[in-house]
C-alpha cells in the first residue's frame, strides 16, 4: 500500500476517535455527573451530589458537646500529698553507725530507721534520771505539804510553793520523756548507741543520711509518706486566674485523673505562672519526682461544641470549617477555644450545634470553591 493510502486511513480513524468522545461526553446541561464541578450559589453554598462528594474524598463527623476545654502542656511534677509526710530528723548531735532502711521500703510506727551513736544521748539520760528523781521527790513533797497546810501546821503559802515546784519537775520530766521515746537505746551496745524510730508506717520516700556521716541535732534523716496518693504540682498561665478554682479536673498522658485542690496566691516571679496543686487518688505508675504534662479542663461554655483538630481551617487570624446540611455545604468562622492534639472546642456566631455534620476531610477543597467572605 501506497504512503499516501495509510495517511488516508490515519486521518479517518483519529475523526472517528473525535466522535466517539464528542458523544460520551456531558452535555453543559448535565451538571450533576461526578465530572462536573460544583459551583457556589450567591450565598456561598455548595450543592453536590453523592457522587461529587466521593470523587472529592470529602468526610463528616458529626459535632459533639464540649463539656471542658483542655488547656495542654502545662509542665507539672508528681509530689506527695502534704498532710501525708513527715521529716523524720535525729534528736541528738552523733554519727551514722546503721542505716536500717533504704528508700521505696515500707515501715511501721516504732521501726528502728537509723543507728547513731551520740555523746548529748549520754548525757541526756543523765539529765532524764535526774527529772524523774526530781519529778518523784517534788510530788511526795507537795503531798505532805497539802497534808499539814490542811490541818494549819504550814502556811499555804508553803504548800503553793511545793506544788510549783512539783509542776515545773513533772514538765521538764514530760520534756526529757518525749526526746526519749523518739529513740531506743540499743540492748548490749556502745555507750550512747541509740535507734532513731519511725513515728509512722508509711513508705520511705527519700532517704538523706549514710553510714559514718556526722549528723547535727535535727538534721534530716528520711522523708516517710504514709499514702500511696499523689499530688501534681503544676503552673498555669496566669490569664487564667479568674477561671482556676479546687474542684477542676485534670488529665495526664497515660490516663490519670486528678482535681484541684489549691490554687496560688501570687505569682512566680521567674515563669510569670501560676502555682497549682490537685490530687490523685490512683495515680498508677506515677512516682515523686516525675515530671509531667498536665492537661487542665475547664468548663465549657453551653455554645460550645467539639469537633476534629483537622476540620478546622485558617481563616483570617481565626479559623473556620464547613457543615454539610443534606447536599449542601456551607462555611462558617468559628472561635477556638481551646483543644488538644485530637479536638478542639470551638463555638460560632451562626449556632453550630452537637449533631452538626462537619467536614473533617476535603475541606480545603471547598474553601477553593466558596471562600468565606466576611
Amino acid at each position: 500500500m501506497k504512503p499516501a493510502h495509510w495517511i488516508s486511513v490515519a486521518l479517518v480513524a483519529a475523526v472517528v476517535v473525535l466522535a466517539l468522545v464528542w458523544l460520551r461526553s456531558p452535555s453543559p446541561a448535565d451538571s450533576g455527573s461526578a465530572g462536573a464541578a460544583p459551583v457556589a450559589d450567591a450565598q456561598g453554598r455548595i450543592q453536590m451530589n453523592a457522587d461529587q462528594i466521593e470523587a472529592l474524598g470529602i468526610e463528616t463527623v458529626a459535632a459533639k458537646p464540649a463539656k471542658n476545654i483542655p488547656v495542654t502542656g502545662l509542665p507539672g511534677e508528681a509530689v506527695p500529698p502534704l498532710d501525708a509526710v513527715t521529716q523524720v530528723t535525729v534528736p541528738f548531735t552523733g554519727v551514722v553507725t546503721r542505716v536500717l532502711v533504704d528508700e521505696g521500703e515500707r515501715v511501721r510506727a516504732g521501726q528502728p530507721l537509723l543507728r547513731m551513736q551520740s555523746r548529748e544521748l549520754i548525757a541526756m539520760q543523765g539529765d532524764h534520771a535526774r527529772a524523774r528523781a526530781e519529778a518523784g521527790v517534788s510530788s511526795q513533797q507537795a503531798r505532805r505539804d497539802a497534808t499539814l497546810a490542811g490541818e494549819g501546821i504550814i502556811p499555804e503559802a508553803r504548800h503553793a510553793e511545793s506544788s510549783a515546784r512539783a509542776a515545773a519537775a513533772r514538765v521538764t520530766l514530760d520534756e526529757a520523756n518525749a526526746m526519749m521515746s523518739r529513740l531506743r537505746r540499743v540492748p548490749g551496745g556502745q555507750a550512747g548507741e541509740y535507734d532513731v524510730l519511725a513515728p509512722q508506717s508509711g513508705l520511705v520516700l527519700r532517704r538523706s543520711v549514710s553510714p559514718g556521716e556526722a549528723m547535727e541535732a535535727m538534721a534530716p534523716a528520711f522523708v516517710l509518706v504514709e499514702s500511696d496518693a499523689l499530688d501534681v504540682q503544676f503552673h498555669a498561665p496566669i490569664s487564667l486566674r479568674g477561671q482556676l478554682q479546687p474542684g477542676l479536673p485534670i488529665s495526664l498522658a497515660n490516663g490519670i485523673e486528678g482535681e484541684v485542690v489549691a490554687v496560688g496566691a501570687d505569682t512566680d516571679a521567674g515563669t510569670q505562672t501560676l502555682r497549682v496543686r490537685a490530687h490523685v487518688d490512683k495515680p498508677g505508675t506515677l512516682v515523686a519526682g516525675q515530671q509531667l504534662a498536665v492537661a487542665l479542663l475547664l468548663p465549657a461554655p453551653a455554645d460550645a461544641v467539639s469537633v476534629p483538630q483537622r476540620a478546622l481551617q485558617a481563616h483570617g487570624q481565626g479559623d473556620s470549617l464547613y457543615v454539610q446540611d443534606g447536599a449542601t455545604f456551607r462555611g462558617m468562622a468559628v472561635e477556638r477555644l481551646g483543644g488538644d492534639a485530637e479536638t478542639a472546642v470551638v463555638r460560632s456566631a451562626e449556632t453550630l450545634q452537637p449533631g452538626d455534620m462537619v467536614v473533617q476531610k476535603g475541606g480545603s477543597v471547598l474553601k477553593s470553591l466558596a471562600p468565606i467572605v466576611e
